[in-house]
């Protein structure tokens, strides 16, 4: 029960300063300037936050293309290489030493050896 009376008492003071605070202009309009800059702040900091997210995820998205795009290069480049090392060694193999000389040279007929062996 004596929880019930300060509880009471809580609310009637509550209660007391609510009617003052209301009848107080320049306290009334103070506080509201307060609450107004409060949430100018919290929205302009949410705002600022979301930039920022969407420009880390766009510079992010940039170097992780960048990267990627080496890295397909550099393996693209291995992949020929090792393409070209497995002509050259069945031509060799089998003394074509002119088809290799001239595979070097025409990509359209290197393209066609490469078919001719399944390479």
């Amino acid at each position: 029960k004596g929880e019930l009376i300060m509880s009471d008492e809580a609310i009637h003071k509550a209660v007391d300063a609510a009617r003052t605070f209301l009848q107080n202009d320049a306290e009334r309009l103070a506080y509201i300037n307060r609450e107004l800059a409060i949430l100018d702040y919290n929205s302009d900091h949410r705002d600022a936050f979301e930039e920022g997210k969407a420009e880390g995820r766009k510079e992010g998205e940039a170097k992780g293309r960048k990267e990627g795009e080496a890295k397909g290069r550099e393996e693209g480049i291995k992949a020929g290489e090792q393409r070209l090392r497995l002509l050259m060694s069945e031509l060799f193999k089998e003394n074509r030493y002119d088809d290799a000389n001239r595979a070097a040279s025409d990509p359209d007929f290197c393209e066609k050896l490469f078919k001719e062996y399944g390479i």
